[in-house]
Parts: C-alpha cells; sequence; structure tokens
C-alpha cells in the first residue's frame, strides 16, 4: 500500500537573516560619498552661520572629532565590503556579531558627529541649533530607507540622531521652540518607521522569493544528477555491450539490428546530454575548455558522422572549407562540434530533398578575424515571425514542427549559449519554403606553442600490467570495465560498494582504483575520503571516480574528496584509458617523495586476466548455487574457451595462495597471512570453490580481528577442502558443451 506524501513542516526564516545583512550593507557600503558630502555641508553652514571655531582648543576638538568621524566611517566601509565578500559562507550564527560591529562603529563616529554640530549644547534662542536639527531629519529620512531590510539596525540608525536631537530639546526645554522641535522629531521618525516598514515587507518578499527560487534550483539540479546517473549508468553498459557485440560474428540482419541498436542509444544520450548542459548553462556552470586543434578535422569529423544520416533520406551532405580557414586554432573544438552537429542534424531533420551545405570562410575584422561556418539547406524554412522564437529555450518554430518532426526545442538554445561563451554570435536567414541558412561565427585565436596536445600521446601510451580495483555496483559495468582492463593485462578486483573498497584497499595494494560514485553501503566519495585519510602510501593510491553526474557540483565533490579524475559515464574505453595513462604517468613528473606506486604487487595472482568479485553483492550469486550453476553462469557470460582458462589459471592460483596462506601462518605474520586469505577468498569464490572461499573469509575476518587461536584448525581444513573442491571445477570445466 503506497504512504500518502507528507507536506513537509514550514520552516520559518529566522527574525534576522544574512540576506537581510547583505542587503543592508549594500545600501550603506556605497553610500560613504553620500555621507562625507552631506557632512561637509553641515559643518560648512555651521561655520557660516555662527562663525570659525575660536582658540586652540577649539580647532584641536574640531579637527580630533572630525578625523575620528572619518576613520570610522571608512572602517565601516571597510567591514561591508567584508560582509558581502563572504556571501554564501557568512554563517548565520554570526549575524549577530556583525550586528554589533556595526552598532559600535556608529556608536563611536555618530555620537561626536552629533555633539559637534550640536555645539554648544545649551543656547538661549534655538537658532544655533538650527543646523544640528536639521542634519537629525536629514540622517533619519538616509537611514530609515536604507536600513529598512533589518530592523534592528532601522531602529538604531534612526534611534541615534532622534535620541540626540531630543536629548538637546530636553537640556533646552527652558526655550518654547524645543518643544516644536521635539513634537518634529517624534513625528519624522514615526513617520520613517511606517514608510520603513512597508519597504520592509517588499524586501522580505524579494528574500522569501529569492530563496524559494534557490531551493528550486537546488531542488532542479538533484534531480537532474539523479535522472543523469540512473540513465548513464545503464547506458554504459548498454554501449559497452554493443562494442563487444560488434566484434563477434553477425549476419547482415543482425548487423543491422545492432546498428539500429547503437544509433538509438546514440540519439538517448545525446537527448539526456542536451537537458544536462541547459542546467549548466542556466545556473552559469558551463565553462569552455580551450586547446590546440585542427580546425577542418572538427568539421569533417562532425560531416562524416552525419553523413549516414543525411545519406538515409537520400540527402546529399557537402562540405567547402575556403582555403584562407586555417588549419591550427585555439579553441574548444569539442563545442564547436557541438554546435555544427546540432545545425546539421536541425538542417537533415526539415530537409526532405536536396542537399545540406557546411561552408567554412574565415572573416577578416580590422579587430578579429572570425571562424564562420554556414549550414545551408533545401528544407521547409522559417517564417518571419517564427524565426524570433528559435533561439530561446523548449521552443520550435510552431508547434506542429515538435509533433511531426519530434526534438526537445534545446538544441538551437544552447547553441547560442556555447557560441557566446566562446565570444561569437549565432543567427539565421531563412524565407518559407525555400530552405535556411545557420550562421555563427568564433574569434580565431593563433595556436599556443607552448601547449601540446598530448592526447594522442596519452592514449597510446603503454601502462605495465597493473593490480586494478574498481567499486561498481552495476553488474554489467563491472563486467565492461573488467573485459576491457583485462583485455590490456591487467589484473582486476572488483567490488560492489564503497565499504568494501575501504576493506580490500586495506588488504591488498593496488596501483590503481576505479570508483563509482553512487553506490550502497558506502558511495564512492565517502570511500574515497576514507582512503585518503588512511595515510601514508593510501594518500597516494591514484583514484578515477566513475560519474554519471556530470554537473560541476559532482565533479567538484569528487576532486575535493581526494579522486585524481573522473570519467563521465558512458565513457568510450578510450576515455577510460587516457584517464588511466594521464593520472599513472603524471606522477612522475613531481618529486619521488609525491610518486604513487604503480608497480604490480608481488603479491598480485600470477594471471593478469583475473576477474575477482568481492564484497556483500556478488556478481555471481553462489550462496545458493552450485558449483556447477556458478561455472554454467561463468561459461554463458564469457564463452566456453574463457571459462576453461579461468579455471585452469585460478585452481593453481588458489594452491598457490593455499600455500601462502599456510607458510604465512607458520611465520606467525598474520597481516601478510590475511592479505593472502583475501586473495584466496576472491579467487576460489569465482569458479564457485564456495567451502574454499567461505573458509578464506573466515581466516581472513580473523586475521583483521586479532583473534589467532583458530587458524590452525582452519588450516588443516583448507588442506582437505582446496585440493576436492579445484579437481570438481577442472572436471565440471571439461565436461561442459558449448553454451
Amino acid at each position: 500500500m503506497a504512504s500518502k506524501l507528507q507536506k513537509p513542516p514550514s520552516r520559518r526564516a529566522p527574525f534576522i537573516n544574512r540576506d537581510q545583512l547583505a542587503i543592508y550593507a549594500t545600501n550603506h557600503k556605497d553610500s560613504w560619498v553620500y555621507q562625507l558630502v552631506t557632512a561637509g555641508i553641515f559643518v560648512i553652514l555651521k561655520h557660516r552661520m555662527y562663525g570659525m571655531p575660536r582658540g586652540i582648543f577649539a580647532w584641536t576638538m574640531e579637527g580630533g572629532i572630525i578625523a575620528l568621524c572619518l576613520f570610522m566611517l571608512f572602517h565601516q566601509i571597510s567591514l561591508y565590503k567584508k560582509i558581502l565578500g563572504l556571501g554564501k559562507k557568512l554563517r548565520e550564527a554570526d549575524v549577530t556579531n556583525y550586528l554589533n560591529q556595526i552598532c559600535i562603529n556608529k556608536l563611536v563616529y555618530m555620537i561626536p558627529w552629533l555633539a559637534l554640530l550640536f555645539q554648544p549644547l545649551q543656547v538661549n534662542n534655538i537658532y544655533p541649533h538650527l543646523v544640528g536639527y536639521f542634519f537629525v531629519f536629514a540622517v533619519t529620512a538616509t537611514y530609515a530607507s536604507a536600513s529598512a531590510a533589518l530592523l534592528p539596525l532601522l531602529a538604531f540608525d534612526v534611534g541615534i540622531p532622534a535620541i540626540f536631537g531630543l536629548a538637546v530639546a530636553a537640556s533646552n526645554r527652558h526655550l518654547p521652540e524645543a518643544q516644536y522641535v521635539a513634537v518634529g522629531i517624534c513625528a519624522f521618525v514615526t513617520y520613517a518607521f511606517i514608510i520603513s516598514a512597508s519597504l520592509r515587507k517588499s524586501t522580505m518578499r524579494l528574500i522569501d522569493a529569492r530563496r524559494n527560487a534557490d531551493e528550486a534550483n537546488r531542488a532542479k539540479s538533484n534531480f537532474l544528477a539523479l535522472m543523469s546517473h540512473e540513465i548513464r549508468t545503464p547506458m554504459t553498459g548498454i554501449f559497452g555491450m554493443i562494442d563487444f557485440l560488434k566484434e563477434t560474428k553477425l549476419t547482415d540482419d543482425q548487423r543491422s539490428f545492432v546498428v539500429t541498436i547503437s544509433e538509438c542509444s546514440k540519439t538517448l544520450l545525446n537527448t539526456l546530454n542536451d537537458i544536462l548542459d541547459f542546467s549548466k548553462i542556466e545556473s552559469g556552470k558551463l565553462g569552455i575548455s580551450k586547446i590546440n586543434f585542427q580546425f577542418p578535422a572538427t568539421l569533417e569529423n562532425s560531416a562524416r558522422v552525419l553523413s549516414q544520416i543525411a545519406e538515409d533520406k537520400g540527402l546529399d551532405l557537402v562540405l567547402n572549407i575556403a582555403p584562407e580557414v586555417p588549419k591550427d586554432v585555439y579553441g574548444d573544438p569539442h563545442r564547436i562540434q557541438q554546435v555544427v552537429m546540432n545545425l546539421v542534424n536541425n538542417a537533415v531533420k526539415f530537409t526532405q530533398v536536396g542537399a545540406v551545405t557546411i561552408n567554412a570562410t574565415l572573416v577578416k575584422d580590422a579587430k578579429q578575424p572570425m571562424l564562420r561556418v554556414e549550414v545551408t539547406d533545401t528544407g521547409i524554412g522559417i517564417s518571419q515571425e517564427n524565426i524570433g522564437k528559435l533561439f530561446s529555450a523548449f521552443s520550435q518554430a510552431d508547434s506542429s514542427i515538435s509533433r511531426k518532426y519530434g526534438g526537445s526545442g534545446l538544441g538551437l538554445s544552447i547553441a547560442k549559449s556555447l557560441v557566446g561563451l566562446m565570444g561569437g554570435r549565432i543567427d539565421v536567414n531563412s524565407v518559407e519554403g525555400k530552405g535556411s541558412t545557420f550562421w555563427f561565427e568564433i574569434p580565431y585565436e593563433e595556436p599556443h606553442k607552448e601547449l601540446e596536445n598530448a592526447s594522442a600521446v596519452q592514449l597510446n601510451a603503454e601502462l605495465p600490467p597493473m593490480n586494478i580495483l574498481v567499486a561498481e555496483d552495476n553488474a554489467i559495468n563491472a563486467r565492461v570495465i573488467s573485459h576491457l582492463l583485462s583485455s590490456k593485462g591487467h589484473h582486476v578486483t572488483v567490488v560492489q560498494n564503497g565499504s568494501a573498497a575501504v576493506s580490500a584497499v586495506k588488504i591488498h595494494p593496488y596501483s590503481l582504483i576505479l570508483m563509482d560514485v553512487n553506490m550502497p553501503v558506502m558511495n564512492g566519495i565517502d570511500a574515497t575520503i576514507n582512503i585518503r585519510k588512511l595515510g601514508a602510501h593510501y594518500a597516494r593510491i591514484p583514484i578515477i571516480g566513475l560519474t554519471a553526474n556530470i554537473l560541476d557540483e559532482y565533479v567538484r565533490k569528487c576532486y575535493a574528496a581526494g579522486m585524481n579524475a573522473y570519467v563521465a559515464k558512458p565513457f568510450s574505453p578510450e576515455a577510460l584509458l587516457g584517464a588511466m595513462v594521464n593520472v599513472m604517468k603524471a606522477p612522475e613528473e613531481k618529486p619521488a617523495g609525491e610518486r604513487p606506486s604503480a608497480e604490480t604487487p608481488a603479491t598480485a595472482p600470477a594471471t593478469p586476466a583475473g576477474y575477482t568479485v568481492v564484497g556483500q553483492k556478488k556478481e555471481f550469486s553462489i550462496g545458493q548455487k552450485t558449483m556447477e550453476e556458478v561455472l554454467v553462469a561463468l561459461r554463458n557470460e564469457l564463452g566456453l574457451d574463457y571459462l576453461k582458462q579461468t579455471i585452469s589459471n585460478d585452481t593453481d592460483d588458489v594452491q598457490k595462495l593455499y600455500a601462502q596462506v599456510a607458510d604465512e601462518h607458520k611465520a606467525g605474520n598474520f597481516e601478510k597471512m590475511g592479505k593472502a586469505a583475501h586473495d584466496l577468498k576472491s579467487t576460489s569464490g569465482l569458479i564457485g570453490m564456495q567451502q574454499t572461499s567461505a573458509l578464506a573469509s573466515a581466516i581472513q575476518d580473523d586475521c583483521l580481528n586479532g583473534q589467532h587461536d583458530k587458524l590452525g584448525e582452519m588450516i588443516i581444513k583448507l588442506s582437505e577442502i582446496v585440493p576436492a573442491e579445484a579437481a570438481a571445477a577442472r572436471e565440471i570445466a571439461l565436461r561442459l558443451p558449448e553454451a
């Protein structure tokens, strides 16, 4: 029975919050010029009406007050700047502290200034106090609006001059005019508070609206991150399996089906990328990366990718690159290709007969040469009234377009934003029924000689066989990664959660860790943090994050946790291998003390093609299966030849690992014994040697927990179980037929 969704309890905003303080600081930060001008005018008026100070003491006192007030005023301005500089880093708990500082500063310069303007405090007629009273009204009016957002400081700012003015009126109560001045001050202050209350309500509504918008944006970001992971994770397995399937023997029909699946998957991924890119653009988090690259090659690659789509519709796809277009440029090839492919895709989509032409030229402007790309089609065209809608988000020329041709309506909006981020512009020329020409221009920058495009070098670099830990809870993704790495000569250990990864690292030295970010029990972020906290060499093990959450905030979390790099799902083999090369080769440029160890551990199993599964959720559940069922499952997934090779290698490894466990027990080295037991558990568990695996697991636990009393008995049991189960595994593998 579905439970009812409960409305979360309402949260009332605190009486004073950092948003109000920020508004107050903004209103007052830039008012120092006004305050200086106002103060100067009133000093001049006082001197014009009552003459200059008489005597050295009077001059010294006035000069000292002016110097003090100027110093405190600029100190106050610096405090406002500090508050605004903290932004969201300003804690709510610190708001009261800043309020107190503001109030103390104002007392220090406002009281002396009021005393200066009201000197002498007691007079025989109201005339000498006119300047002081007018200053009170001026300050009250100014602060009433500027301080409206923050009620305590509003009362303080308006109250200081008002109370001082009333105190002067009270000390001169023998003057008949004093009572009228006092009533005037009270009336004006009351009026100022009424107006300020209205301003404060408007301000608070704006603060609440912004807070709600921020919460909505956070909720949207979390939703996009979740959807990104939920969609990208299975797509990693889909793309990987499609690649493996292409390498097998297929009939023509089967190959056609595989190509169709591949193209549909890419379309789905493109739609997902559009949504995520739009989210990044909307939040201002989409960046442009610049490298040296070949501009014509980027255009040629775009045309090559889309040529089949055009051919399927019977269209010609023509690429014309003018001779003056430079070959080598500096910019973002990925984003340029994204824009070009978006425009060409649209052109092909809306063209039924004719051709789509890509023209590239160099526009030699006096200020900045521009690379110009035009995509011209012979399609349906666009009416003038609909051209203005094209580059808006979720918008197409008219509603019938989306029904007939499909699409999210985000492509052109994203293209416009990308071109803008690259410092260019994009537009369209079109006549309804006669086709369209979409064009964009971006600044041409010469290649940077000091930068080397190392991608080709990196992808061709050879890595020695390594012992790699893969933390990945998705079984298909784990199998794809393991198959890929094993084919390169690496030994792979797979765990299904972050907690198992931390445990595995403590037991066995790994050269590299591939860490999925979202896993049960413990996620990859927390697992990385825990591994780094172990210190020593654990702090230097290269860790690559595998994440479908490619929003900037998740990427930042990966690096903040201590990951060396990340690979976005779904990834190509080149992307994963390239990231591995980057993190393994980069330490060579660092001091020796900072280098992570890249050597294959001496304790690694002999076969480089091993595939070990540990942790709570096993790739092939063996708890309720017989050995034959486990081996049949392995054969079905990996093939009979691979199974026989695995059995041959792993049974030999099991014998060697058992001997190592026994030897370390005799030597009393329980740490190494635990590591050997861990390898024995993993290797034997893979091929269905359940009793061996369970007993090795118990030995490993006892070694870790310091419980050594029963280890001798377990070694004796292992000596009986290992040979029997190894022989049974070899016998089953020999008699199993092809799947």
